[in-house]
């Protein structure tokens, strides 16, 4: 399957394969919270899961794993992880508030370790009660530790997460320390932990010397950790409003974790109690768990809680806003919303920063308004925001291009995205899906479910396999204030009306455990993923039949002939299989014998029986001819890449890159002219890190 080659100069890696040669079963790695950097909320490669088989009867509980500690941070899913004397597995990965860090079989509790693969723990928890007394004790009883959802770079293996630890229990003499653990083992990386330390000019309520400094005891890492460009990014908040506090973004080197003191951005460092009151500052960094969204410049968009706001006056304070910050050479503010009633919302605790924003893709842009963000706090005012002029502040109208009072109840979560609808649920509301075209969004949803959920932190996931069998799942926690159980809960994403599952039909045998709150049901590979305290719950399709395996695996190349041989473990099954790419189905050829393949295709196989639910589809590509290769990399004094590549004269192929091997963008598609031809792309001059890969297409 293509293979990884040189060019590390300038930190540029190029990768060659091709389209589809892979022999998995569409499985989705989830590397960072809400499944990519846009945070939408959208796994389209989910082929399992559909409206037709998720309901009472087929879909259930699997199994709980039991944790340590409460479970706030969304689980991640890597697939093929080779573990160390125990062979190939899919791995889901849980962190709790008791600063352990576990890694499980994703799909089977099956085992003499009950499908623990491993585990470690990174320190001693802080107890919460000795945290956050302005408004309560902090909703993360009894300890804290992990909150913010980790970060997995694939190109390394390695997991990055934020811990909250201190050398003595019982006190508050705690720092945030960053961690990077090998995913195969849980070992830490020779750099690693390091003690997060940071500091930005300001003259506010806290400054020294005209210096603010990062206080690890009055801030919690909620937002999930962010790669992007070669930086590491870790935000911050408060605890319980605690003062005196701010919103902190920090970067480090995601390769060392040697922090980059020009990587640093701090909300309000220059608001004083003589121009704000005695809570001068604040404007914290939580987003409810959301992370902050990237976009393919690798500028970073945030919400902002509470706090001081001068910005429209260059105080340089952002409290209740959306903020853009460029990355280019140092973290700087590039523009920012703040709606016009801003002062209203920080002095009536009406957060706009209680929920996240999601970048949305330029489909549902316009001509004058490509580049959208969306997002909506505690007063349920969706804001559709131009990320290329988000409009800043006047304060009797809101300059953005889209303003939806009252469209919903009030956020503590982000929305997602799928297929030109926005989904939102807010507390003590039911979920509402509104269309979004040519930069509108619509103002009455064009469907929304039945059931209303209290409590508060609300955050859908949809699942599709690219444009059909989408469902919308989302965790109704508001049995977290009486230790109830959390219900998860999937609709019909195209119609919420249509409730087709929900964990209390049979709570006997679906109870996924006590909830906490801000859950996100997490989808992969046929799974979902429930958090709660002390426990991650799986659940999936029951009596489900084993996946076909095809051999050889896919990503070969042949000159002649090739030979495939299916088999499948399930006793009474039989198998089907396509040559053509299309879905099996029991029409489809009987697999009774290995069959030859004569001609570039891709294998899918699936398997069948009576009372069982059909098993996950196999893939595999074989490819007539020769694998594409590139031979050098040139990278010039002004750091444009030059790509001398060999393939087959007349054959297309696409260049491809990315800054974190999870989000890839065309660069150009290409009918090579000759066996040996260049490709280049001048625009990596604006990144300081970028993968290429190399695409035959069909």
């Amino acid at each position: 399957m293509g293979k990884l080659i040189g060019a590390r100069a300038a930190a540029i890696l190029a990768w060659v394969g091709v389209v589809g040669a892979s022999a998995t079963c569409s499985a989705q790695n989830v590397l960072t919270y809400q499944y990519d950097n846009t945070r939408d909320g959208a796994n389209t490669n989910e082929v399992l899961l559909t409206p037709s088989n998720v309901n009472l009867t087929n879909f259930g509980r699997l199994f709980t794993y039991l944790v340590d500690g409460y479970v706030y941070a969304e689980p991640l899913y890597v697939s093929k992880v080779a573990i160390p004397g125990q062979g190939t597995h899919n791995v889901v990965f849980v962190t709790t508030e008791n600063d352990s860090v576990y890694a499980f079989d994703a799909d089977s509790n099956a085992g003499g370790d009950g499908g623990l693969l491993w585990q470690t723990n990174l320190g001693i928890a802080a107890e919460s009660i000795l945290f956050g007394v302005r408004y309560h004790h902090n909703v993360l009883n009894p300890l804290i530790g992990i909150t913010g959802t980790p970060v997995i770079d694939a190109a390394s293996g390695t997991l990055d997460v934020d811990v909250f630890s201190g050398t003595v229990a019982d006190t508050t003499n705690c720092v945030h320390r960053i961690h990077a653990l090998e995913v195969a083992t849980g070992a830490e990386r020779t750099y690693s932990p390091v003690v997060v330390q940071a500091s930005v000019p300001g003259t506010g309520v806290d400054a020294t010397n005209g210096v603010v400094t990062f206080v690890p005891q009055n801030h919690m890492n909620r937002p999930a950790l962010t790669l992007a460009g070669g930086v590491l990014y870790a935000a911050y908040g408060s605890y319980g409003d605690t003062d005196s506090y701010h919103g902190w973004v920090i970067g480090f080197n995601a390769t060392n974790l040697q922090p980059l003191t020009n990587y640093v951005f701090a909300t309000t460092p220059n608001a004083t109690t003589n121009a704000f009151g005695v809570n001068a500052g604040e404007g914290a960094l939580w987003m409810s768990g959301d992370g902050l969204c990237v976009d393919a410049a690798n500028n970073l968009y945030l919400e902002s809680g509470n706090g001081s706001f001068s910005a429209y006056t260059n105080g340089g304070d952002y409290g209740d806003s959306f903020v853009k910050l460029s990355s280019s050479n140092q973290l700087a503010v590039a523009d920012y919303f703040a709606p016009s009633n801003q002062n209203s919302m920080a002095l009536n605790d009406e957060d706009l920063g209680s929920g996240g924003p999601i970048l949305l893709p330029d489909a549902v842009g316009s001509v004058a308004h490509p580049h959208l963000l969306v997002g909506a706090g505690k007063e349920g005012t969706i804001y559709l925001v131009d990320r290329d002029n988000m409009g800043q502040f006047n304060p009797t109208q809101n300059n953005i291009v889209q303003t939806l009072p009252g469209a919903i109840r009030g956020v503590w979560g982000s929305p997602a995205y799928f297929n030109n609808l926005l989904f939102y649920q807010g507390v003590g509301d039911v979920l509402k899906a509104f269309r979004i075209t040519n930069a509108v969004i619509g103002t009455t949803p064009v469907s929304q479910s039945t059931t209303r959920f209290g409590g508060v932190g609300y955050t859908p996931s949809i699942s599709a396999n690219g444009t059909t069998s989408a469902i919308a799942w989302v965790d109704d926690t508001d049995g977290f204030s009486s230790n109830g159980p959390s219900v998860l809960h999937a609709y019909n994403a195209t119609n919420l009306a249509q409730e087709l599952y929900n964990s209390s039909q049979n709570l006997l045998r679906d109870n996924p455990g006590p909830a906490v709150k801000y859950a996100v049901p997490m989808v992969a590979n046929g799974k979902v993923y429930v958090r709660g305290e002390y426990t991650l719950s799986v659940f999936g399709l029951i009596n489900l039949i084993d996946t076909p395996v095809i051999s050889p695996d896919g990503g070969v190349f042949f000159t002649n002939l090739v030979t495939v041989a299916l088999s499948d473990g399930t006793a009474g099954a039989t198998t089907h299989y396509t040559l053509d790419n299309t879905l099996p189905t029991t029409n489809s050829p009987l697999y009774d014998r290995p069959f030859v393949v004569t001609n570039t295709a891709t294998v899918k196989a699936r398997a069948f029986e009576s009372g069982f639910n059909d098993s996950a589809v196999a893939s595999a590509s074989f490819i007539l001819g020769s694998a594409p290769q590139v031979s050098s990399v040139t990278i010039s004094s002004s750091h444009s890449v030059l790509l001398s590549c060999s393939g087959i004269s007349g054959q297309r192929y696409v260049l491809q890159a990315s800054v974190d091997l999870m989000n890839w963008i065309a660069l150009s598609t290409n009918v090579a002219a000759a066996n040996q031809f260049d490709l280049s792309d001048p625009t990596a001059t604006n990144y300081s890190d970028r993968f290429y890969r190399l695409l035959e297409l069909p």
